[in-house]
């Protein structure tokens, strides 16, 4: 449990889970390493300058952002006694919603969509293994870091499901994104955490992993993600 949250009031803990919400809803708009720096500071506990790393990242890369998340940024700080105001607050672009992603997105890896595109599924199900009719791209369906994140993640409690997909781009190196789906209860921002470790570990760069709570509705980009994404884990029990 992550150290601030521990001495939360209730509605310290609403701010908290709504910060992971801004979070996500930035996800794709950010710069990879700006999100996961976020995310690290949020899971860690170290929310002092959270709201002016958002705020400010926001303003610096002309985004827009929702009143209401604004405000949750603000309000993070009252709740944990600090009385400045977050310097970018008032400069940042206000909008209705989150607007819809840019960002393309595959089941497998690019080099492997090059070469077996048309006979691979959008939602390609490995939880009972490769379909019999890939049995011949079996090991280059999944990795070690795949299997890392599983067997982390799939031993909390409340993790539901867990999918991978590639995120294409033409100017941007691909980059895999983690879609991992939780109970209510779950502390989602710790679970990011945990993947993190275990990406940075093996050598990832500002590893990208999307928790969310099963039922709320998701932003344009996880939508996205979601539709071109191989599921990795399911729970059972």
């Amino acid at each position: 449990m992550t150290g601030e949250w521990a001495e939360l009031d209730d509605e310290g803990r609403r701010i908290y889970a709504g910060l992971h919400r801004v979070l996500l809803r930035l996800a794709g708009r950010f710069p990879d390493e700006v999100t996961t720096h976020a995310r690290r500071m949020l899971g860690s506990g170290d929310l002092a300058y959270l709201p002016d790393t958002v705020l400010g990242s926001a303003v610096d890369l002309g985004l827009s952002m929702p009143e209401a998340d604004v405000e949750l940024l603000r309000n993070a700080l009252v709740a944990l006694g600090i009385p400045d105001e977050p310097a970018a607050a008032e400069q940042v672009r206000i909008a209705a919603g989150t607007p819809a992603t840019e960002h393309r997105f595959a089941p497998v890896r690019p080099e492997l969509l090059a070469s077996a595109g048309d006979r691979i599924p959008s939602d390609l199900d490995l939880t009972g293994g490769a379909p019999a009719e890939l049995a011949d791209l079996a090991e280059d369906l999944t990795d070690l870091a795949d299997d890392l994140v599983v067997d982390a993640l799939s031993e909390e409690d409340g993790v539901l499901s867990i999918r991978r997909t590639w995120r294409l781009a033409p100017d941007q190196p691909a980059r895999r994104v983690y879609l991992v789906e939780v109970a209510p209860h779950v502390e989602a921002w710790d679970l990011v955490l945990v993947a993190h470790n275990e990406l940075a570990a093996m050598g990832e760069e500002h590893p990208q992993v999307e928790v969310f709570w099963t039922g709320e509705d998701l932003p344009p980009y996880h939508r996205a993600a979601q539709a071109a994404a191989t599921l990795l884990h399911r729970e059972t029990g």
